[in-house]
């Protein structure tokens, strides 16, 4: 039986369903200003998705009708889940290569598995508010992971940019199958895809144009307009290409040998809402629920886990200042991929061009995911026999188009002025994705960062002084900073042992503070420091020698036990000639030390003077405390 006290305040059920579904907070205050808003986002968006979908779905591997499965129920969804307006959940470039890869040669189950998978792991890593492990990926390992990517996806449409027809997995195994088939590509393909980037790249130039505004005030008004017209051509751009490839395959369509690689014959109608496989067939051979997990390997964290990332950076991006609940934005992540499962759809998260689209197109709230999922369904239940017509080459030219500018290269120039060591994961990275593969490379970057960080915190800033105060022994000081774990616990010792072995590289590190004011003592992390301080020669150091070290803990939060150990064994070192005092110790740490330490000296800066006193009457320290060095 559970007894409650009565000051004890139960969660509020409207809160908590709000803080589930935000539709409930934002519909409050939705008129028809912000409807309008929506509605025009919601089209231009559509606009874009919809030919990129069906292009993402030949990119993972599977017929067009796939890609707008995973683009219907995203936009309800995220409008009921979401809390950030611009985002738009579909098909994207990055999961459609990793689906690709995880699911390439078996059947359209996998990557429903691997969908209905990705959003599990996903709800799972919300629900226990597990996001804080995607800061173990480092910004430059993802930088180096999407560039590889965008690479990748490239070099894997040059094929359909040229008509060709091989198979390939890899960036690598692309080009090889590349070279050995380039005496079969086809000129008119070829030429098709040359005009359909041409097209694309001017058309997205055209929303950047800025036309100068005249004092007339009906001047003012037909530059507004033109204006927007422009920007209106940029962004559906994809659409209008899409729409004229396939005019231009319809004209010159021939019933015996076909100058253009078509879409084909697709699936027409809306999916039928099903439970996702747990078993197929490919082949003739029945695969069991747990022969398709094992197929989807590592695919089964890579894949939610790359979702996550890109759909909380967008959420970042587009928070405008605002406090991100990127909680939030997992568990709605996840049950879009959960709930398009059931609907035949393969992996979706945000997609940074389509939020920037809906963005500039005055998006006012997540409502408009509505819209564009009208539009979607719409596009399935009337237009999918039209696109029989729609040319490879033009869905490889929008793809090529789309990931351009994925490749980030100004990062470089950032990192080398502010945190050069930081290329090495962001090159680390770039070369295991091409080379291995995205997963493995992925991977990679991680464990180049893991070691980097180890590296980092086996060398933890340590600032030696030494202390000559009036009326007190000289004595060392060290003012650690933060947390000191295993990793640096040996440098540590080794460095606070060789003060008594006279190394003379760590006296020459030394930090000399003379003077009865200078008590404010710091390490050489950023802490302040008296004007009297100064870097000890081999001259200032002769004849200043103490066997009292006196550490500052006030910025000490944690010491693991390998480093507790550490320090034991420091004091068994100079147990018969020195004196350890710990100053300023927090509760937790003053626990930590006491289980290893019984007897250890403790102090605050009001009783260190007292304790130093001691220490000096008390001549060669064998009454002050078992803990003497």
């Amino acid at each position: 039986m559970f007894f409650f006290s009565g000051n004890m305040k139960l969660p509020d059920p409207k809160r908590m369903l709000g803080s589930i579904f935000p539709i409930l907070q934002w519909s409050k205050s939705y008129n028809l200003g912000t409807g309008v808003g929506d509605l025009i986002a919601g089209i231009t968006v559509a606009l874009t998705l919809i030919p990129q979908s069906i292009a993402y779905a030949s990119l993972a591997g599977l017929e067009p009708q796939y890609g707008l499965y995973a683009s219907l129920l995203g936009g309800f969804v995220y409008g009921i889940t979401g809390t950030c307006p611009q985002i738009n959940i579909g098909p994207t470039a990055l999961l459609s290569l990793l689906t690709f890869t995880y699911t390439n040669g078996t059947s359209p189950d996998f990557a429903v598995l691997l969908c209905l998978t990705s959003g599990l792991v996903q709800l799972v890593a919300g629900t226990l508010q597990l996001g804080f492990l995607v800061e173990f990926v480092s910004l430059p390992v993802v930088s180096g992971f999407t560039s590889a990517a965008a690479v990748t996806i490239a070099s894997s449409q040059v094929k359909g940019l040229l008509g060709l027809k091989f198979s390939a997995e890899t960036f690598i195994a692309t080009w090889k199958e590349l070279y050995r088939h380039i005496e079969d590509t086809r000129l008119p393909d070829t030429l098709l895809s040359l005009a359909c980037c041409i097209v694309l790249l001017g058309m997205k130039a055209l929303k950047d144009i800025r036309i100068g505004v005249k004092d007339s005030e009906k001047s003012q008004k037909g530059v507004v307009f033109i204006q927007k017209s422009l920007w209106f051509a940029g962004v559906s751009r994809n659409a209008v290409v899409v729409i004229l490839a396939a005019a231009v395959a319809f004209f010159v369509y021939l019933d015996v040998g076909d100058p253009l690689i078509l879409t084909g014959k697709i699936t027409p109608g809306l999916p039928t809402p099903q439970v996702p496989p747990f078993h197929t067939t490919v082949g003739n051979v029945t695969v069991s629920a747990g022969g398709m997990l094992a197929q989807l390997g590592s695919g089964l964290l890579v894949v939610p886990l790359v979702g996550i990332i890109s759909n909380v950076a967008i959420a970042k991006a587009f928070s405008n200042g605002k406090t991100l609940d990127a909680t939030q934005e997992i568990i709605a992540l996840g049950v879009c991929n959960v709930v398009g499962a059931f609907f035949r759809s393969f992996p979706v998260n945000g997609s940074f061009t389509r939020s920037a689209v809906s963005d500039a197109s005055g998006v006012r709230t997540p409502a408009a995911g509505f819209v564009t999922g009208i539009i979607v369904l719409l596009t399935l239940a009337l237009l999918t026999p039209y696109f029989y017509f729609i040319p490879r080459a033009a869905l490889s030219a929008v793809i090529v188009c789309a990931v351009l500018h994925m490749v980030d290269i100004d990062i470089i120039k950032k990192l080398w002025r502010s945190s050069r060591l930081d290329i090495i994961p962001l090159l680390g990275t770039f070369v295991c994705c091409l080379a291995l593969g995205i997963e493995i490379g992925l991977i990679c970057g991680v464990g180049i960062d893991v070691l980097l960080l180890l590296y980092y915190n086996s060398r933890p800033p340590l600032d030696v002084k030494y202390i000559e105060e009036e009326n007190l022994p000289p004595h060392y000081s060290i003012h650690p900073v933060g947390n000191l774990h295993f990793a640096g616990a040996e440098k540590v010792r080794l460095k606070l042992s060789s003060l008594k072995n006279d190394n003379k590289a760590t006296l020459k590190q030394l930090t000399i503070v003379p003077g009865a004011n200078d008590s404010v003592l710091s390490n050489g992390a950023g802490s302040q420091c008296n004007g009297g301080a100064s870097n000890a020669t081999g001259r200032d150091i002769a004849g200043r020698r103490s066997s009292v070290l006196v550490i500052h803990c006030d910025c000490l939060y944690r010491l693991d036990y390998t480093f507790l150990q550490s320090m034991k064994m420091l004091v068994t070192e100079r147990s018969r000639s020195g004196l350890v005092v710990w100053c300023d110790a927090l509760p937790l740490v003053r626990d930590q030390l006491r289980a290893v330490l019984p007897d250890a000296v403790f102090c605050d800066t009001q009783q260190l003077p007292v304790v130093l006193a001691d220490a000096r009457s008390s001549g060669d320290h064998s009454g002050v405390s078992d803990t003497q060095l």
